[in-house]
C-alpha cells in the first residue's frame, strides 16, 4: 500500500480510522504520511479541501452544499433536499456521516424541529379528543342519571301507596302529597306522635309505676281542675274524634325524660294544651 493511496484517501475526506481499516496500517503510520505531505492536520482549523471535494462529501451525507467551507471544525451553509432550507453545520459532522462513525449527522434540523412540532401537535388534539370524549361521556352519565330520576319519580307518584298510619291505599298523583309512606301531613303527625308515646310507655314499663292510674281516677281526684292553669277540664271537648285544648290530659309532674316516674305523686290533671305547652319542662 503506497503513500499515494493515503494520501488520496485523505484528501477525499477520509478519517484515519477509515483509512486504517482500509489500508491495514496502523494510525501512527497513517498520521505519518499525512502529516509529511501537509494533509495531516486539523491545527489551526486548516484542512486543504477544495469546494468540490467538500460538496462531494456533503452530498454523500444527504444534502447540497452551498458555502462558506474555511475548515474542518468551522460550520458550512447546506440545503436540506426534504425541506429546501438552508442551515449550519460543522464540515467534519458530514465527512463523519460518510466515514460512518457519525449516526445522526444526516438528519435535517429544520426537518427535525417540524417532526417535533408535528408530534406535539398530535398529541395535544389527542389530548383534546380525549377530554371531549370523557366530557362527552359525562354528560351522557350525566342525562341517563336525570332521566332515570324522572322515570323513578314518576312511577313513584303513579304507584299504589299504603299509608304507613291509617293503612289506606293512596296515590300521590291524586292526593298531591309527596310521601311515599303518608298518604297525608295528618297522619304523619299522628304517627310521629305514636311513636312518642310508644317510647313514653317504654320509659313507663322500665321505671317503678302504677298501673292503676287513669285519666277517669285522675279526673276524680284533682276535682277536674288543671293545676297549671286553674282552669276546668271538659270531656265534651271533642270534635271530629279529636281531643281539644281543654280536654284532660295526664301531666307527670318531674317528667319522664328527667328521671320522672309513673306513680300517684307524680301525676296531675291538666288541660291538652297546657300539658303540650309545659312539655318537658
Amino acid at each position: 500500500m503506497n503513500e499515494e493511496t493515503v494520501l488520496s484517501m485523505r484528501r477525499s475526506g477520509k478519517g484515519y480510522n477509515e483509512i486504517c481499516r482500509l489500508t491495514g496500517m496502523t494510525k501512527n503510520q497513517v498520521g505519518y504520511i499525512c502529516r509529511r505531505h501537509g494533509e495531516g492536520g486539523f491545527v489551526g482549523g486548516s484542512f486543504p479541501l477544495t469546494d468540490q471535494q467538500v460538496a462531494d462529501i456533503v452530498n454523500k451525507s444527504g444534502f447540497d452544499y452551498v458555502g462558506g467551507y474555511e475548515a474542518t471544525k468551522k460550520p458550512i451553509t447546506v440545503r436540506c433536499r426534504q425541506c429546501g432550507r438552508t442551515f449550519e453545520r460543522q464540515f467534519h459532522v458530514f465527512r463523519d456521516v460518510v466515514n460512518g462513525t457519525w449516526k445522526c449527522g444526516n438528519e435535517c434540523p429544520l426537518c427535525r424541529t417540524d417532526r417535533q412540532q408535528e408530534r406535539e401537535q398530535e398529541r395535544e388534539r389527542q389530548r383534546r379528543e380525549e377530554a371531549e370524549r370523557e366530557a362527552r361521556i359525562k354528560a351522557e352519565q350525566r342525562a341517563t342519571k336525570e332521566a332515570e330520576l324522572i322515570s323513578r319519580q314518576t312511577e313513584e307518584r303513579l304507584a299504589i301507596h299504603v299509608c304507613k298510619n291509617c293503612g289506606k291505599e293512596y296515590c300521590i298523583g291524586v292526593t298531591g302529597y309527596n310521601s311515599a309512606k303518608y298518604c297525608s301531613e295528618k297522619c304523619m303527625k299522628r304517627w310521629a306522635m305514636r311513636v312518642k308515646n310508644d317510647r313514653r310507655l317504654r320509659r313507663m314499663k322500665q321505671r317503678k309505676h302504677d298501673t292503676d292510674i287513669t285519666l277517669e281516677k285522675l279526673f276524680a281526684r284533682d276535682g277536674g281542675v288543671c293545676y297549671l292553669c286553674g282552669g276546668r277540664c271538659s270531656w265534651d271537648d271533642v270534635a271530629d274524634g279529636n281531643a281539644g285544648d281543654s280536654y284532660p290530659s295526664i301531666d307527670h309532674v318531674r317528667p319522664l325524660s328527667k328521671g320522672g316516674t309513673h306513680e300517684w305523686n307524680n301525676v296531675k290533671l291538666a288541660h291538652r294544651k297546657c300539658n303540650w305547652e309545659k312539655r318537658d319542662s
